[in-house]
């Protein structure tokens, strides 16, 4: 289709059409395999003028551009310089004809960007070196027309875009330095004609936008000198008072400039004040107009976003230069801003919230120095007024029962775990707590007084108000002196407990006992020195464990959870109520009403409290009552699984297992004695389940509830090994028949598909865990789970059996570093370590690779420390080079490029080993050299180099030398050594001619000396 001959740009129009107009599948398929085919060929680039001048279609048109854009980017230098030219200029001028003509540039818009960023590409290769009067350019030629000088701009802002903020990525060090020192260089052309333009009466609105839009952008680098002028600043101002857009655009060009870093206050203060008095004039008319008490949502974009870029501005000028002005301009402008501040914290949109919120942060923070240091502030109002915004505003902590009224007015409840304001909620904590570290009184006042103005007695009032004041509580817990906090608390939670004795409803009763939860599970620390508090919770939460809503009991079980866990050595002694009366302990008191507190509850909330009651005994410090209290706690899920086996109900299996691994998680070590006492039952409700499985022909709903009691055996002894420090002989004797049930069950299945990955995750636990010597034939048994029934599963492709895939790396990594001897003695099986390795390495899956690449770091790192010299010798002899290879391979395989890190690393390990005569023996056959005299160093050089040279033939060899000795001589600097490679990867994106490649990398010598000189 691409033959100069007998192409047809008619035709490819159609084709194109087809790709997005088709009628049917087939015919859309058809049209995209041809399309793939075309922008795949070599040299489709070269019909690129003749499509761009004749289509009719902007879809052909984008192709065409796409196909000149990839060359550009990676065959540009095998072109010379003549036939370069020539593609520039054609883009060039089909860029001018379009942005000349005011009616083209709005019709073909998005056509012009597309040659706008095509441009831009080349301007990346030929500029400054081939293009050197580039800037000069575009300034000239903007004075011809507006249109084609808002195009300029816009190619002003995106060659900017690619250099300073893009280019990490996509050029070397040395380029981009290259091409940043001279945008600097050549700024001050680009400067006045930004001047001219927005200094000019009778320029169009439409490049005025454009011309502010690429200015803001340049801000953040362009020399500052450049920046911090009367006649800028006098330009913006004008600005501020044009449009609604270009007063938002100056207002952006203020705040970049006034949030710059490393900026000498002293030499530029006159500026920032100034900058600052002009904003200062905006704030007070903002202040004075509706927008500010508006409602927000009813307001235009435009007024929008002002608000929103004000916010920044005033945050940020505040946040970096607040006492400038305060000594200067007076304590009384900062005032008026920061109420301006406090009116936008109270708009109802959380982005604005966000952006005050910060600067709250920062602010109280600095009133809390100045206070430590004797100093008061003259900002008291401001504190309380934020006060009051900190309540209204505040949202939901995890882990909240939510009650709210539907449309029916009924209530409904909702639990929330990790809600997506986590984090908002956080910083609001954060600066509610500095407040109320700054004036306790104050705070707890405020907050008793919004709670006693409930207005209760009111038809439909809104319950989010309380929520609000009780999370407002919650959040400040340990910002003031326990005995301040136990003062406000008696108060705040008598005042509760009163609210929850007058409701009348169960549920209105149940909205109030959610806060007091809330507000219970913040405060630990009065839980445990409130004890009649503490007992009337407890008998309220074990009431609410016997509701009939099932959210109910979700919120009580949790509670029960989180006390029961920071107050656990409190609730194991007895004590002693205020009015005399004993109380038994926590711990015996519910393994003697477990019957009755889980009566009614769900799996999953039986699972909360017998974790809780786990915790408890957990604390006991007598092994006796501990041994007893479990067997006392595990006596239910013990008889539920001896009837499941007589039954065959595999639920009960489930539920009865679920509930020793909820214990079985705070209990650790203590818990063997359980596992001993249900190992046969375990063992056997294994066998029931796998059988099961085996004997359906096609999976069904049934079968998951099999596969959920094999996970949940799998995942009951991974707990009970992750509990433990370490696993002795002991644990390995008890559990050597389970273990061996479920290894079997593992190879011996049929298919697949029927195998349970959790096997592998339980042997890495178990590998991680146990104590040497390791138990030979259980490693004999999961080399054969390893590598004869799980590799042959993940070792055809990159995709099959993806969580097998990575339970499978898992295990070999820590096999890698438990029993790297045991596997080296095979030839046979250390071959198969060795290839499965760099079958991870290979993988496009991130975390696959990296765990592969992990894994060859370790075994590199533990040869090159053994004392055996033999062994090590022997490893580096067979596998060093191949390694070598394998990595070098991935490394520059454009697939691979997310293990960057561990491949440079394992990398530079490998040529550091052999830089600092960290290996004793020869890496090399002599009789296969020219010189047998030759270093490992010598043999290893000119092996990468003739192997990059094999791999990129176009690249100069002079250049990949130099990039070969860097690689030694810098692979014990890893910074230094990524760095290098990195460009490189970068330089291998684009093929060079030799003549070119040869000039460019003595360009590129000559910058880097000249950055060193520098430096």
């Amino acid at each position: 289709m691409s033959s100069h001959a007998t192409f047809n740009v008619a035709e490819l129009d159609s084709l194109v059409h087809s790709f997005y107009e088709g009628t049917s599948q087939a015919e859309r398929k058809k049209a995209q395999d041809l399309l793939t085919e075309f922008q795949q060929d070599p040299n489709a680039w070269q019909l690129v003028d003749r499509i761009l001048e004749q289509s009719s279609s902007l879809q052909t048109k984008f192709i065409a551009l796409g196909i000149l854009e990839e060359f550009i980017k990676v065959r540009w230098n095998t072109l010379p310089v003549e036939q370069r030219l020539v593609i520039r200029d054609f883009v060039v001028k089909t860029t001018i004809d379009i942005s000349s003509n005011e009616s083209t540039l709005r019709s073909e818009t998005v056509y012009l960007n597309k040659l706008d960023l095509v441009l831009v590409q080349i301007l990346k290769k030929d500029w400054p070196h081939y293009w050197p009067t580039f800037i000069q350019e575009i300034v000239d030629s903007s004075a011809i027309s507006p249109s084609l000088c808002e195009n300029n701009m816009k190619i002003l802002q995106y060659l900017s875009e690619e250099v300073f903020d893009f280019s990490a990525d996509h050029m070397t060090f040395t380029k981009m330095t290259k091409l940043k020192n001279q945008m600097v260089n050549e700024f001050g052309s680009v400067f006045d004609l930004c001047k001219k333009v927005l200094s000019t009466p009778s320029t169009s609105m439409v490049v005025l936008t454009a011309t502010l839009e690429t200015l803001h952008r340049f801000i953040s680098w362009i020399p500052i000198q450049f920046i911090y002028r009367q006649d800028l600043i006098q330009i913006l101002e004008f600005k501020q008072a044009a449009s609604a857009t270009q007063r938002n655009l100056a207002l952006q060009c203020f705040t970049e400039i006034v949030g710059l870093s490393a900026v000498d206050i002293q030499q530029y203060s006159d500026i920032i004040l100034h900058i600052y008095s002009i904003v200062y004039t905006e704030v007070k008319q903002l202040k004075s107009s509706h927008m500010l008490t508006a409602d927000y949502a009813s307001l235009d974009t435009q007024d929008q976003h002002y608000i929103e870029i004000m916010a920044i501005f005033l945050t940020t000028v505040m946040g970096k230069y607040r006492l400038l002005i305060e000594s200067t301009e007076g304590v009384e402008t900062v005032h008026e801003v920061l109420d301006c501040l406090l009116c936008m914290s109270r708009i109802p949109e959380q982005e604005i919230w966000k952006i005050c919120l910060e600067y709250w942060g920062i602010f109280v923070y600095d009133i809390v120095q100045d206070s430590n240091h004797g100093q008061s502030s003259p900002y008291q109002s401001i504190l309380q007024q934020l006060s009051l915004i900190m309540v209204d505003n505040m949202v939901q902590p995890d882990d909240i029962l939510i009650i709210q009224h539907d449309d029916d007015d009924e209530i409904q409840r909702e639990f929330i775990r990790q809600s997506d304001t986590t984090a908002l909620s956080q910083s609001m904590r954060h600066v509610f707590s500095l407040l109320t570290s700054l004036d306790p009184i104050s705070i707890h006042n405020m907050i008793r007084s919004q709670l006693q103005q409930l207005p209760l007695d009111q038809p439909n009032w809104s319950w989010n108000h309380l929520f609000r004041i009780c999370w407002a509580i919650g959040s400040i817990s340990g910002a003031v002196s326990e005995q301040q906090e136990n003062e406000f608390l008696e108060t705040v939670l008598d005042d509760l407990v009163q609210l929850l004795q007058r409701q009348t409803t169960e549920d209105q009763e149940w909205v109030v006992a959610s806060c007091l939860l809330s507000i219970a599970g913040q405060y630990p620390h009065f839980l445990k020195s409130h004890w009649d508090f503490t007992s009337f919770l407890l008998q309220r939460i074990v009431g609410y464990m016997q509701y009939e809503q099932s959210s109910v009991r979700d919120m009580a079980c949790d509670t029960f959870l989180k006390i029961c866990q920071c107050c656990k050595r409190e609730l194991v002694v007895p004590h002693r109520l205020a009015n005399g009366q004993p109380e038994s302990d926590i711990l015996t008191s519910s393994l003697n009403a477990l019957k009755t507190m889980v009566a009614r509850s769900d799996d999953h909330q039986m699972c909360m409290v017998f974790e809780a009651i786990g915790t408890l005994i957990s604390t006991l410090e007598d092994s006796a009552l501990q041994h007893s209290s479990i067997q006392s706690l595990m006596l239910f899920p013990n008889t539920i699984l001896k009837q499941a086996q007589q039954t065959g109900s595999f639920h009960q299996m489930s539920q009865a297992i679920r509930l020793n691994i909820s214990v079985c998680k705070p209990v650790g070590p203590i818990f063997k004695r359980q596992i001993q006492t249900i190992l046969l039952d375990l063992t056997t409700c294994y066998q029931l389940a796998s059988q099961a499985i085996h004997q359906q022909e096609q999976p069904n709903q049934q079968t998951v509830l099999f596969r959920r009691v094999r996970k949940l055996i799998l995942e009951l002894l991974e707990t009970f090994f992750c509990s433990n420090e370490r696993i002795d002989m002991q644990d390995q004797t008890i559990l050597a028949g389970l273990i061996t049930v479920i290894l079997k069950d593992y190879q011996q299945a049929r298919q697949p598909e029927a195998r349970e990955s959790d096997v592998l995750s339980l042997l890495t636990s178990y590998f991680e865990k146990i104590q040497d010597p390791i138990w030979p034939d259980l490693l004999q048994e999961t080399i054969q789970i390893e590598f004869v029934s799980t590799l042959p599963m993940i070792n055809t492709n990159f995709s099959d059996y993806p969580e097998f895939r990575h339970e499978f790396y898992r295990l070999l990594r820590v096999l890698n570093r438990r029993c790297f001897l045991n596997l080296f003695q095979s030839p046979q099986l250390f071959q198969l370590v060795i290839d499965s390795i760099m079958w991870g390495t290979k993988h496009t899956v991130r975390e696959i690779a990296q765990m592969a690449l992990q894994t060859c770091l370790d075994m590199i790192n533990t040869v090159a420390e053994l004392e055996d010299e033999d062994v090590s010798s022997q490893f580096f002899e067979t596998f060093y080079v191949r390694i070598l290879t394998d990595i070098l391979e991935i490394l520059v395989d454009p697939d691979c490029r997310h293990g960057f890190n561990y491949q440079s690393q394992v990398l530079s390990r490998l040529l550091e080993l052999v830089q600092e005569g960290g290996i004793y023996t020869r890496l090399f056959n002599p009789a296969e050299v020219s010189n047998p005299l030759m270093s490992n160093v010598e043999y290893l050089q000119q092996y990468v180099l003739n192997l990059l040279c094999n791999a990129f033939p176009l690249l100069q060899k002079d250049q990949i030398e130099v990039l070969v000795m860097g690689m030694f001589e810098y692979s014990g600097d890893l910074q230094r050594f990524q760095n290098d490679i990195r460009d490189f990867l970068i330089d291998i994106r684009e093929v060079s001619e030799a003549s070119v490649g040869e000039k460019r990398a003595q360009e590129e010598m000559n910058a880097e000396l000249e950055l060193l000189r520098q430096l």
